[in-house]
């Protein structure tokens, strides 16, 4: 399926049964990985986007309850004042005459009772009324940022599902590119596993790689030969920076970093400048280089140290 999918990526029609299951070739599986990786990219500034806005709807929300909390307490306290005639009277609720009478022995002293009562209620009626409609500003405000930290939450849940596949996907990707370069001849040091490396380095880095086993020929710079410094500047080409296929002009060309700055796609000068080669990163505490090292050897692996004494390091 994944071999399919990387191949409609890059628009290569596979004809017949056997070709639909063909394994992705290495340009395939790099251009999949600068897909999906470009994918992450934009999942990890959703996420973080949607994250940012969901803090700042929960914080608004919190602010909300606050302001809201001590008006509710307000109006449960005024309906306690207004006594049990009041707040029936208030809810919609009256005493018949007949009960009111028996209550208060004759019409006179009810009447009196009651119109003070009417007094009260309506005063507290109309005090009640103003802080039940700031409080039901406050309820639909908060209903509303309520309703965005929901929406917030399932974003944040679709996002993560997301990354999780993409992820997975990259990480079937870079096996499979590991094992076509695996295949390839390296008469040097194994070559560690690694994972993607974005950006102009990793495609530098990867082209190399790529050109594992080629031989090494003097004043060459591929496609299929190269000489220490050809190898460095076809493959920093291929990530569009050129530069001349020499030494010294390449460790000049460049900003300086030193030992402990490298990354990847960095080049590594030996020996006084005489020599170059690529820093490919460091895996599980040991630092590897892609050189072209000399007449009658081949494109390799090597760890830092074992092309020759440190001179210097350049970025392109």
């Amino acid at each position: 399926m994944l071999a399919a999918a990387l191949c409609a990526t890059v628009g290569v029609g596979l004809i017949g049964p056997t070709a639909a299951h063909a394994d992705p070739s290495a340009s395939q599986l790099e251009h999949g990985m600068d897909s999906t990786w470009s994918k992450l990219e934009a999942n990890g500034e959703k996420l973080k986007q949607n994250e940012d806005a969901l803090a700042k709807n929960e914080k608004k929300s919190r602010e909300l309850s606050k302001q809201i909390a001590p008006l509710k307490k307000k109006v449960d306290a005024m309906y306690k004042e207004v006594g049990t005639y009041a707040a029936a009277a208030y809810r919609g609720g009256n005493l018949s005459a007949l009960n009111s009478m028996l209550k208060y022995g004759s019409p006179t002293t009810m009447l009196d009772q009651m119109a003070t009562l009417d007094r009260m209620a309506a005063d507290q009626h109309a005090k009640v009324a103003r802080y039940e409609s700031a409080k039901k500003k406050l309820d639909a405000s908060k209903a509303k940022y309520d309703k965005l930290i929901a929406s917030n939450k399932a974003q944040a849940k679709k996002l993560s599902a997301e990354k999780k596949k993409l992820k997975s996907d990259m990480d079937t990707m870079e096996k499979q590119w590991m094992k076509t370069a695996a295949a390839r001849k390296n008469t040097g040091t194994q070559l560690p596993q690694m994972p993607y490396i974005p950006g102009p380095g990793g495609v530098a880095v990867r082209y190399a790689i790529n050109h594992l086993g080629d031989p090494y020929v003097w004043a060459t710079a591929g496609p299929n030969t190269f000489d220490c410094s050809g190898l460095t500047s076809a493959s920093w080409a291929a990530a569009g920076v050129h530069m001349r296929a020499y030494t010294y002009s390449q460790y000049a060309a460049f900003p300086h970093v030193t030992r402990d700055q490298l990354q990847p796609g960095d080049l590594v000068f030996y020996n006084g400048g005489e020599h170059v080669a690529i820093y490919i990163g460091r895996y599980d505490g040991t630092s590897y280089v892609i050189h072209a090292p000399q007449p009658g050897e081949y494109v390799k692996v090597s760890t830092l140290d074992y092309p020759g004494s440190w001179y210097g390091a350049v970025r392109p």
